[in-house]
């Protein structure tokens, strides 16, 4: 019976179920009782006729064995589908929502909404609440008692980040996923080498990479001759009558810091390696940090929680390694703390969460590169809570990515100071993969200009800078895009775009949700702006469907159990029967009395 998961799959197999077995051998056993009873009287009549006083019987005393019969037998048979919770609670199958006469959430909607629970990462929880609404409506709303001005913020990426924030509720494990499901379509204009990309329902505009002065990317691999070894290799930097050069010898650091020397106090010079990235003030290690329940890029936050974690120069190198050396692969892993039910559920949550983190970190060196990267380049691993050691504390220290990269080569990048592109050269299988005086040439940035659900948008710098400067914190609306510019992206969002918000929690919970002080419960369906799913949790699985659609505003949403929910139950056929039976004493056989009869010279005293 483990592959029954709905009632109507039980009640298929009950309709071929043979009860006549179960009648049989009920039957069966009311026949084999009556022999016992039968065999009981033979028994008393044979100690009767051996037990003798005064050489006379016990039956020529009168004593008589007893007979008994069974009057009536009622048998019944019945099978019966069982289905309970796990968690011993009862399953409440009540009709939700009907926003059949809403223009704001219509079938697209619903098949939306379905579709965007799917990559949430609330589907791994027990207790789910849904929310949404358009970017552009603003409604005050309340979660548990706790009220807040539900997209207050003006710009678009903040607008969002902000609502989930207030969301969130760490204290009682309250989490919130957010996916926004846009079937706009863009098409971006690149000729000036923008990197432009729908990412998570926004549209983000990421500037090319631009250096003026020389820059070197020197790629060794990590073996080293001894100090003062006359084999070892000599960089050049620049040549002529004052050339500048380095041995490569030792090992990564001592190369490292001959670079340096060797390259002047006008440059910089940065060394990467599996280790890390090793600058002049010290070296930063190849983690980033997350705050509980997220998986935003946030570089205060992360070196707040490690001073030496990278920051935005430092992934943005770690990109420009990417693009220039085409044969790099890199592995991304995340983690997460172990907070949370010891549950399957719950490891499988951290699991999806740390794999968010890493591909979060993944989309970031793309932006700061303004490039995609192959699949085949970057290898996403999820560890989830595996550092947490069985501890279920919010650990903000292991709440991170970790980037690997091979240990078979070291690199050296060089910005500005002695290094020429005339004179700079390596001995194989030293190289300088890239090597050039200036790529300002074609990577002009702004103005942005691309098409957007069949409307085209061109924004020059002067409107940016006079939106988002003359706005709070370069927030603002640009026509009938949300803009906003953060960690140096511009991040758009139509104002139609509908935005839907997951709140959940590992354990069960009724979550009190109401909007401008109005129960979700009692809102009026036909003209809210803001969708309010009920609880779905241990106590009430929902599913939302748009397949019964009558004519063009006809919505249904039927309450039924979900087969990804129906794991969370035990389901059982179980057979019952039952039989009721009436004993009555009955007169011995005819030939026995008469022969008793005989014994006592024809009297029939009974026994008391």
């Amino acid at each position: 019976m483990a592959d029954i998961k709905t009632f109507d799959q039980g009640a298929k197999i009950l309709q071929n179920v043979d009860v006549s077995s179960m009648v049989t051998a009920l039957a069966l056993g009311i026949a084999s009782a009556q022999e016992r009873l039968d065999n009981n009287s033979v028994s008393q009549l044979i100690r009767l006729s051996e037990t003798k006083i005064a050489g006379k019987s016990l039956l020529e005393f009168g004593f008589q064995p007893a007979f008994y019969a069974f009057d009536y037998a009622d048998i019944s048979a019945s099978i019966s589908l069982k289905m309970a919770v796990k968690e011993e609670v009862e399953v409440d199958f009540s009709l939700a929502v009907d926003y059949k006469n809403n223009t704001t959430f219509d079938k697209d909607f619903f098949d939306q909404l379905k579709e965007s629970r799917s990559k949430s990462l609330s589907k791994n929880s027990k207790t789910q609440k849904e929310i949404a609404l358009k970017a552009s409506t603003s409604e005050e709303i309340s979660i548990n008692e706790k009220s807040f001005e539900i997209h207050k913020e003006e710009g678009s990426y903040s607008k969002v980040e902000e609502t989930k924030e207030e969301m969130r509720d760490q204290a009682s494990d309250l989490r919130v996923d957010s996916v926004i499901e846009d079937e706009k379509i863009l098409e971006e204009n690149t000729s000036n080498n923008l990197l432009i990309i729908k990412e998570d329902g926004f549209v983000v505009v990421a500037e090319p990479y631009v250096h003026t002065s020389t820059e070197g990317l020197l790629k060794m691999p990590s073996t080293y001759l001894p100090l003062n070894d006359p084999s070892a290799p000599n960089i050049t930097l620049k040549g002529g009558s004052t050339p500048k050069n380095f041995k490569k010898e030792k090992d990564f650091a001592h190369t490292l810091s001959s670079a340096r020397t060797s390259n002047g106090v006008n440059g910089t010079v940065v060394g990467i390696n599996s280790e890390g990235i090793h600058r002049s003030g010290g070296k930063k290690v190849l983690e980033f940090f997350f705050g509980w329940d997220k998986y935003d890029i946030n570089y205060g936050y992360s070196t707040g929680v490690k001073s030496d974690s990278v920051h935005k120069d430092d992934v943005t190198l770690l990109a420009l390694l990417l693009e220039r050396d085409p044969s790099l692969t890199i592995t991304i892993t995340g983690y997460t703390d172990g907070s949370g039910n010891a549950t399957k559920e719950n490891a499988d949550y951290n699991k999806a969460l740390g794999k968010k983190r890493a591909k979060a970190f993944k989309a970031e060196l793309e932006k700061r590169g303004t490039f995609t990267l192959a699949e085949s380049r970057v290898t996403i691993i999820t560890k989830g809570e595996s550092l947490a050691n069985g501890s279920s504390a919010k650990d903000p220290n292991i709440r991170k990515i970790k980037v690997e990269l091979p240990s078979d080569y070291d690199y050296i990048h060089f910005n500005g100071g002695e290094i020429t592109k005339t004179g700079a050269n390596a001995p194989t299988p030293n190289a300088f993969v890239y090597l050039e005086n200036d790529n300002s040439a074609g990577n002009t940035g702004l103005p942005i200009t691309f098409k957007y659900n069949g409307k085209s948008y061109t924004f020059t710098a002067a409107d940016i800078s006079n939106a988002l400067q003359s706005a709070n914190n370069f927030k603002s609306k640009l026509q009938e895009l949300y803009a906003e510019k953060y960690n140096d992206y511009y991040y758009f969002l139509h104002e139609e775009t509908k935005v839907n918000y997951f709140i959940h929690s590992e354990q069960n919970k009724e979550l009190d949700v109401k909007i401008n002080k109005q129960a979700s419960a009692d809102i009026n369906k036909d003209t809210t702006k803001v969708f309010v799913s009920d609880t779905k949790n241990d106590l009430s699985k929902l599913k939302e469907s748009s397949k019964d659609f009558k004519g063009d505003r006809s919505l249904a949403i039927s309450g039924s159990l979900d087969v990804r929910y129906a794991r969370q139950f035990n389901m059982s056929v179980e057979g019952n029967a039952s039989i009721a039976a009436r004993m009555i004493s009955v007169p011995p056989p005819s030939a026995l009395e008469n022969y008793i009869q005989s014994l006592t010279g024809g009297s029939n005293t009974s026994s008391n």
